[in-house]
């Protein structure tokens, strides 16, 4: 999914942006060859023997312009740092020297793979990407409705829960860079282990279906009791963040999310400990009327 807006008046910077100088180029299309030049990044020769990721897909070929395109723009304008190109580096060594990883735990490469290229700071750095660089506005009425009606099957009406807002494009826009930053590595593997990615397979699922998971947030919220049980479904985002300006909530990292915590009397009159969490999207529910 490209990152776009349907609105030919304006145009994302990671649609136009181009790189002016060597420079900003850290990965290039070499035909069905991603390379990163880790050898001229880091200033070591040696590194070179790693700069190739073998895409040995068909469809994935024909993106590949596309792929290197995203990925130089996100380096220079969101990961300076140089986390993306280092965890390239990391994965690459894993593949191509340790070899610890082959087609009996593919698990564990995927489980590895996450933990490398995943890390927080970059799916912050994702998400703050598509905040950028997502133009449109789905649920703004328009004399047309166009945009409404792209993403409402056949144009007919259907469940409301099933109908997509702003919330749930943005998350299907960071699911799309999350594949394409994890596809050179995820095809370099699964070419030299000799892995079966026929239609039958389920092998690039497996790859991409955490992805819905670490990115499957809104920004509104949910209340939920010191038991787990839901209280509250959907809170304003301006709701919960008053709450945090006045310094009355605790918040606790939670995997690739956070809770904030609070005391609250509920209806049986007593102060009970609640916590707020980003609302959960389940995007496979969504996905599956327009598939």
């Amino acid at each position: 999914m490209a990152i776009l807006s349907t609105n030919k008046k304006i145009n994302s910077r990671i649609n136009s942006w181009k790189p002016s100088s060597p420079n900003q180029v850290f990965v290039e299309q070499d035909g069905k060859l991603f390379v990163c030049h880790f050898d001229r990044i880091f200033g070591a020769e040696n590194l070179s023997i790693y700069n190739r990721f073998i895409i040995s897909k068909a469809s994935y070929e024909n993106q590949l312009e596309r792929i290197v395109g995203y990925t130089n723009f996100f380096i220079n304008h969101y990961d300076r740092d140089l986390e993306l190109v280092t965890a390239y580096l990391k994965m690459k060594f894993i593949i191509d020297k340790e070899k610890i990883f082959d087609n009996n735990s593919i698990d564990g490469f995927i489980d590895m793979l996450y933990e490398i290229i995943f890390t927080k700071s970059i799916v912050e750095k994702i998400k703050l990407l598509v905040e950028e660089n997502y133009l449109d506005d789905i649920e703004t009425d328009s004399d047309n409705d166009s945009n409404k009606k792209k993403y409402t099957k056949f144009e007919k009406k259907h469940l409301e829960s099933l109908e997509f807002n702003n919330d749930h494009i943005k998350v299907l826009l960071a699911i799309s860079f999350g594949m394409k930053i994890m596809s050179p590595v995820m095809f370099h593997f699964i070419k030299l282990n000799n892995i079966d990615i026929g239609k039958e397979t389920d092998t690039i699922y497996q790859f991409y279906k955490k992805l819905f998971d670490i990115f499957g947030y809104g920004t509104n919220y949910s209340l939920f009791d010191d038991k787990n049980r839901m209280l509250v479904e959907e809170i304003p985002r301006e709701q919960v963040e008053e709450e945090v300006d006045m310094m009355s909530l605790q918040r606790v990292e939670d995997g690739y999310t956070y809770r904030y915590y609070t005391t609250k009397v509920l209806a049986d009159g007593k102060a009970h400990k609640v916590y707020y969490t980003p609302l959960k999207i389940l995007m496979f529910n969504k996905l599956f009327l327009y598939v």
